[in-house]
């Protein structure tokens, strides 16, 4: 059992902040740091917050409003005391007007127990304060570092990689959400700063592609399974994996993405379901495909590509890809290296075949 507030944010973050596999635990830590200064600005005393991103992987959210309380709280600074103490109501001090700008309100303890460096310079009554916290625990005091001609609040944290699989950012949902905020806060100047480098490789190729989509969690019931291969002149790759509800098929012709599917993701499915009927003939033997198709689909998320010349689509904006021979090309491709996946991942073979019984 944890034996500190601490211990119990450490050991379930999830329960604070929200997954800590795909991204929105980081935005969640983002946005109480936000709300910390937004808090000013409703109150009159902030009119610009900056957000910035550094290359380290540190995220910094500064305003010019007040400043941070400097007061002994408990026998402790009150900065101390609100970054390393949970406490049961909306904010420390119980100040108002105060606002939510996430689903959680948390508070600042949670983000500063989760980063593995937390930075806090106060501008305050002429001068900067400065003290420095390493996941939830204070290694230095509030010290007086000089004099400043401002006021405000600058908070720079590290989120733990000892406690996110991918400590990266999603830049995109970070602005799309403060340009939101700056039309409902029209008086609010928001700054937002990435000043990371953007290298796009995935060497793991549509094996990341699914691992991104669909993160490893304790409802995972299979490795990846995959497929490149070419059948005619149809380049197809496949990756998939199977968890324990839901559907997400991914599809693209030609690298443009197909939103409407088609006949390459139709194909996908078919071949599914062959390679199930191969690898499992007693199981399915009497079934049809509307019985054995549920079972291949239900959990799945994959991706499908296919690689073709002047392919046709069923609408204007190309979104849903009907050439007949993506279908065939696709089931070639799938079938086989399916059943022979089958034959080697018990798990979800024991899986589908129980659903393939159970189907009336």
């Amino acid at each position: 059992m944890p034996s500190t507030a601490l211990d119990s944010v450490r050991l379930r973050p999830g329960m604070y902040v929200g997954d800590t596999h795909d991204g929105s635990a980081l935005l969640c830590m983002v946005w109480e740091v936000v709300a910390n200064a937004l808090d000013q600005h409703l109150a009159g005393h902030c009119s610009e917050i900056l957000v910035e991103l550094s290359p380290d992987g540190a995220i910094t959210v500064e305003d010019d409003g007040r400043g941070f309380p400097l007061h002994d709280c408990d026998g402790i600074s009150f900065p101390e005391k609100a970054l390393t103490t949970p406490h049961g109501t909306a904010t420390l001090d119980g100040h108002a007007p105060h606002e939510h700008v996430g689903l959680r309100g948390v508070g600042l303890f949670p983000v500063c127990a989760l980063s593995s460096a937390l930075q806090l310079d106060v501008f305050r009554e002429g001068k900067l304060y400065s003290q420095r916290f390493e996941r939830g625990v204070a290694v230095s005091s509030l010290r007086e570092l000089g004099t400043a001609t401002r006021t405000g609040t600058r908070l720079t944290f590290t989120p733990d990689p000892l406690i996110f699989s991918n400590t990266w950012i999603d830049s995109e949902s970070l602005s799309r959400r403060l340009r939101e905020m700056s039309f409902l806060l029209p008086a609010l100047i928001l700054r937002f700063v990435d000043h990371r480098e953007h290298r796009l490789h995935e060497p793991r190729g549509l094996l990341a592609y699914v691992d991104a989509i669909a993160p490893n969690h304790d409802d995972l019931v299979t490795p990846i399974f995959s497929v490149a291969g070419v059948a005619g002149k149809i380049r197809v790759e496949v990756a998939a994996k199977w968890r324990r509800a839901g559907y997400s098929v991914e599809s693209f012709a030609n690298i443009e993405r197909t939103t409407g599917g088609g006949t390459h993701v139709r194909g996908l499915i078919l071949g599914l379901v062959d390679g199930l009927k191969s690898a499992a003939p007693k199981a399915c033997a009497g079934k049809t495909l509307a019985q054995i198709e549920p079972a291949v689909s239900r959990g799945i998320a994959a991706i499908v590509c296919v690689r073709l010349d002047e392919p046709t689509f069923g609408e204007p904006t190309k979104s849903r890809l009907v050439t007949p021979e993506a279908k065939a090309a696709v089931v070639s491709c799938v079938a086989k290296a399916f059943s022979a996946f089958l034959r080697t991942e018990s798990t979800l073979r024991k899986r589908l075949t129980a659903a393939v019984r159970a189907a009336g």
